[in-house]
């Protein structure tokens, strides 16, 4: 972990510059429900997690996030045959670290941009080969007073396997006084980003319905099915929530939904595919806690 270490270092010499920031804590408790995979067995999971985001004003035109995140997702396989009995992998742990700066270009434009850092492996797997690296470039418009629009793209390592890009959306858009539709999601299950539709009926609850895009590559241990190998899992979370905001500083959200489109993957050391299968769609229910101080 040497190079999380590192990570930390830069960042704290960066902000000794800072003269004023916003510190925001979540932690978020998940449970997807089990349903059966296409060849045979059942498959559920646990997720649980926090993440803290420290947000620094450096000048008048320039901004520092720091985003560190831990999650552990406890699977839940079951069964005698195909992916479900060969219980490839049980407790994932995953380190998300992220810096972003953020700099005004114009009146209306800003840019953004800063590198990601990864770690993620089963128990018992070699966390020194569990660690991948990215960043990110992207760009936001201030279009009116109802609508911010943006874009940029990221790149992040692949374990055994060809470097990935994805897509950075932005969006702000204020559809009438108590309807808004935004990419940044609320519940955090799954990716960050998505689209999200959130009605506002009073200043202390908010309601909303969100598609997302959930991603997760992990290394797994040195004894399993596939030792030294890798482990994949993606869906398409569709969530439903309402959320309870006490103060300005504290919010509390449930929600539910279903996971669709779920598949599972097995690579070995080498990343050579040794199994590839879908799962139906599962119901889930989970808790978000949101602290600003």
């Amino acid at each position: 972990m040497k190079s999380l270490q590192i990570a930390i270092l830069l960042f704290t010499t960066a902000t000794a510059f800072a003269y004023s920031y916003d510190a925001t804590l979540d932690f978020h408790l998940a449970k997807q429900f089990k349903s059966t995979i296409d060849n045979g067995g059942k498959v559920g999971v646990t997720r649980y997690g926090a993440e803290l985001r420290l947000d620094y004003v450096m000048t008048n035109d320039d901004d520092l996030q720091l985003r560190f995140q831990v999650q552990r997702d406890d699977w839940d396989f079951s069964g005698t045959t195909g992916i479900g009995g060969d219980n490839p992998w049980d407790l994932v742990t995953t380190i998300d670290l992220a810096l972003q700066w953020t700099h005004q270009l114009y009146e209306n434009t800003k840019i953004f941009g800063g590198p990601i850092m990864k770690w993620s492996s089963d128990s018992g797997a070699d966390q020194s080969e569990s660690d991948v690296f990215g960043g990110m470039v992207g760009l936001t418009h201030v279009y009116s007073d109802t609508l911010v629009l943006g874009g940029g793209i990221g790149i992040i390592e692949s374990l055994e396997d060809d470097a990935r890009l994805f897509p950075i959306i932005v969006l702000d858009w204020k559809l009438s006084e108590n309807l808004k539709l935004k990419s940044d999601l609320s519940t955090r299950y799954g990716s960050r980003t998505g689209v999200e539709l959130v009605w506002t009926p009073r200043d202390d609850w908010s309601l909303g319905a969100g598609l997302s895009y959930d991603y997760s590559r992990f290394r797994l241990d040195n004894v399993g099915i596939a030792p030294r190998g890798v482990g994949e899992a993606t869906s398409l979370p569709l969530t439903l929530r309402a959320s309870y905001h006490p103060s300005q500083n504290v919010d509390i959200t449930i929600f539910g939904g279903f996971v669709l489109s779920g598949e599972l993957s097995i690579y070995d050391s080498t990343g050579l595919t040794l199994e590839t299968e879908s799962y139906d769609s599962a119901g889930m229910i989970g808790l978000l806690a949101r602290i600003r101080f």
